[in-house]
């Protein structure tokens, strides 16, 4: 039959899939009257504004009414479900459920038999089978009722396609400086962005496993996607009910594009591209979000950054194209917990010796779990994985009480995505029984064992062009920002302050940075810098004698780079807190301002332990040292509360949980104390000491770069001339492109804020929200220093 192709395109945009619910307590009605077609939401105000916004809602509600004691099986139906383009949503029926969950608890015993819960599943895609520039995606997940089960899956991956020519017109759309200082129209600016936002909220009791496919970001792409998740707990809830729990499984994957390309380089080869991941950990009484529980940002500007072969393709290596995340919370999550925490000490164990301690999961510990051997002997290449329990702050003793030890998040690197499905497959291989023995993942491995051609990349080594005044155009930024350094009476006190700034990057202080790698020895352990030209397994575990320089090389610049990116936002927002103090602010707010740095810098760092301890070991050192620097009268502090504030600080943080960290055991409760970390701790201390907020960032970001040298030099991976080279040749440059990202993204964050003559907190939101890595292999690596037998620093 014929298709009239002009009525397709309204027939595709209005389409919508509605599921019955089996449920009596849910009429006809009401599920017809809020499935009604959504329109699309194009703004016709602007002739250049072709983006396109799609919705969807999935609404998925247990049978088992919430006041209820689950019963022997608990079954989860659609209630609302509805999309519009370019999004697509499309259900998907289970084979025969009921025949294998009988056959599943016969062949697992009578312990299986207490409460069944089957899920619903559906499929996540578009029309078009990707995104083109300016599309915005925006999804909204409920799933509600105790044993409620809810899986979102992907049809395949995502794409993320390149722009065409009339995108390509726009040059404003890129973190650059020089876009930066041209206050580009942020309505062109967003044309060439991809964005998708994913809000969902899990109810107590109920479970939420979201497991798409990867996004691959083609060459010159610019994707940005931002998830949040709400986990909620009943309000009296025992602390051994673990039906009053929301439970959460993401997958946030990312794959390195056409990696086999031969005509232009196309790995990790965007334009931009940012993820972030909140958690929320909540009271279902209370309806206000208050501070995530988690955040995991990262962010990559590869355009206008420099030269050098994509900034992104460095930070994950010569060979690593997937990166993936698996974020677990609540008592559903904790049997895939056991199996990746499994996982990760056996690919650790092919690589260097580990330590068996105490652990969350030490019953596994003795014993095999089935399927792990095959899937070692299958993988193709090197994956690296590391679990990361997430130790919970909050007022909250209730809250603290029930999360601890139900949150993990799982990073992961790997040379291929087959290898990924793989690591998915097997984590998540428990979680079938709730799908009709769908096993997350398995239609994805199409072979025994991966087989992957090794692609020769191009050059990580070539030279960067270094860019004319770019100190100039950072000043600028600055400037714009409304930093300065702090008044002063004194005529020597720029030489003073130039004295101090070399003090503060002498290696001789007394904080205690030496005694951390920046993750240089977990990497070199797990072999990240092999040479791959030495075939010989005895010569490779002697990495002194076949490290790669080229990789090493790819680290050292991630790590930097990263390092600069993280830490300016935070250094600015201690150095305009002690501004603020100089102003005459009141100590309360000052206190509240430096409370509300120090729990987004800790939530930041959470999944990261050794990161985490090694950032507050640090701000308690430079907390130390303050008070060695003399008062001379360089500073004017007639009118500020500056002895005020460092007591304040001193006083704030939290000596218990630090004591806590180092010995690797978690809080016994609650506290409502600061931490000190050690990036906003430096901004204060430097604009005490009179020195400029742009050399302040610099100088912290050159701390970390010159660590990372010296980790690799003690450690026998170079020797100290090479690392001198090492470090002013990818060092100097990488803090300089971290630190341009990092002022850039404020800059764009706060532009709402500035040129406010009052004093706004929603400034240092602003700031703090631009707080990003980029560096997922250093992400991966650094936390494996806790498993590591022999170790030579702290972490």
């Amino acid at each position: 039959p014929t298709v009239n192709m002009a009525l397709l395109p309204k027939v595709l945009l209005n389409r919508c899939i509605i599921r019955r619910a089996r449920s009596a307590s849910y009429s006809t009605s009401s599920i017809l009257q809020s499935a009604v077609p959504l329109p699309t939401h194009t703004n016709r105000g602007s002739k250049n504004d072709y983006h396109q916004n799609g919705y969807g809602k999935i609404v998925a509600v247990s049978s088992v009414p919430s006041s209820d004691v689950l019963p022997t099986t608990v079954h989860t139906h659609f209630t609302e479900l509805r999309h519009s383009s370019p999004m697509r949503l499309v259900p998907s029926r289970r084979t025969n459920p009921t025949a294998y969950n009988t056959q599943h608890r016969r062949e697992n015993g009578a312990s299986n038999r207490s409460h069944h819960r089957e899920g619903v599943l559906l499929h996540l895609s578009s029309y078009g089978g990707g995104l083109v520039p300016g599309d915005k995606l925006n999804l909204d997940i409920d799933v509600r009722g105790k044993g409620a089960m809810l899986a979102v899956m992907t049809q395949g991956g995502q794409r993320i396609y390149r722009p065409g020519e009339h995108f390509r017109r726009y040059e404003n759309y890129n973190y650059e400086i020089s876009a930066a200082l041209s206050k580009p129209n942020p309505e062109m600016n967003s044309l060439k962005v991809c964005q998708s936002t994913i809000n969902c909220t899990v109810e107590p009791g109920a479970t939420l496993f979201y497991l798409p496919d990867p996004t691959v970001p083609y060459r010159s792409s610019a994707f940005e996607e931002r998830r949040v998740f709400n986990c909620q707990f009943a309000s009296a809830a025992s602390d051994n009910n673990n039906n009053d729990q929301g439970s959460l499984i993401a997958v946030d994957w990312y794959s390195s594009g056409r990696t086999y390309s031969t005509d232009i380089e196309e790995r990790w080869a965007f334009d931009y591209l940012a993820t972030r991941t909140e958690l929320y950990i909540t009271d279902e009484s209370h309806h206000e979000h208050g501070r995530p529980n988690l955040i995991e940002s990262l962010s990559f500007g590869n355009k206008g950054i420099s030269n050098r072969s994509p900034p992104a393709a460095a930070s994950m290596g010569q060979s690593f194209d997937a990166m993936a995340t698996l974020l677990l919370h609540g008592p559903t999550s904790l049997p895939v917990a056991k199996r990746a925490v499994e996982l990760e000490r056996k690919l650790a164990e092919k690589l260097t010796r580990i330590r068996r301690d105490d652990s969350v999961f030490e019953e596994q510990a003795n014993g095999d779990i089935d399927g792990l051997d095959e899937l070692l002997e299958s993988l193709g290449g090197q994956v690296l994985l590391s679990v990361n329990p997430v130790e919970h702050n909050s007022d909250n003793q209730q809250k603290q009480s029930q999360s601890h030890n139900n949150t993990h998040m799982v990073r992961i690197i790997a040379e291929n995505n087959e290898d990924v499905y793989r690591a998915l497959h097997f984590c998540l291989k428990e979680c079938s029984e709730h799908f009709g023995g769908l096993e997350p993942y398995k239609e994805r491995i199409h072979s025994s064992k991966t087989v992957r051609e090794k692609s020769i990349p191009l050059s990580m080594q070539q030279e960067k062009e270094t860019r004319e005044n770019k100190g100039e155009d950072l000043e600028a930024i600055v400037d714009q920002l409304g930093l300065f350094p702090v008044q002063n009476n004194n005529k020597n006190h720029n030489n003073n302050a130039w004295f101090r700034m070399c003090t503060l990057s002498d290696s001789s202080l007394p904080v205690g940075s030496f005694a951390h790698s920046q993750g240089i020895e977990a990497a070199a352990q797990m072999q990240l810098f092999r040479d791959s030209d030495h075939t010989d397994p005895l010569l490779a575990k002697h990495l002194s004698q076949s490290c790669s320089i080229e990789a090493l090389s790819d680290f050292v610049y991630s790590v930097s780079r990263s390092n600069a990116r993280f830490s300016t936002p935070l250094v600015m927002a201690g150095y305009f807190l002690m501004q603020q103090s100089e102003q005459g602010l009141e100590l309360d707010e000052l206190h509240q301002l430096w409370s509300k740095i120090d729990d987004y810098t800790d939530t930041m760092l959470i999944t990261n332990r050794p990161g985490r301890r090694a950032s507050i070991d640090q701000g308690l050192g430079l907390v130390r040292i303050a008070s060695s620097f003399s008062d001379d009268s360089d500073i004017n502090h007639d009118s500020g509360n500056t002895a005020d504030l460092w007591a304040l600080i001193s006083q704030s943080i939290d000596k218990n949980g630090m004591d806590a960290m180092q010995s690797r055991r978690p809080p016994t409760n609650g506290s409502s104390q600061t931490k000190g970390h050690a990036a906003p701790i430096y901004g204060i201390l430097s604009a005490k000491l009179g020195i400029t907020p742009l050399d302040s960032c610099r100088v912290f970001a050159f701390g970390a770069a010159r660590d990372a040298v010296s980790a690799a030099v003690r450690l026998n991976l170079i020797g100290p001339a090479a690392g001198l080279s090492l470090l002013d040749r990818i060092g100097r440059k990488a803090v300089e492109d971290g630190l341009e990202e990092g002022l850039v993204g404020m800059l764009y964050s706060s532009r709402e804020e500035l040129g406010c003559d009052e004093f706004s907190s929603a400034m240092i939101d602003r700031w703090l929200q631009s707080v990003h890595t980029c560096a997922p292999m250093l992400d991966a690596a650094q936390p494996l220093a806790d498993l590591l037998q022999v170790r030579l620093f702290r972490t």
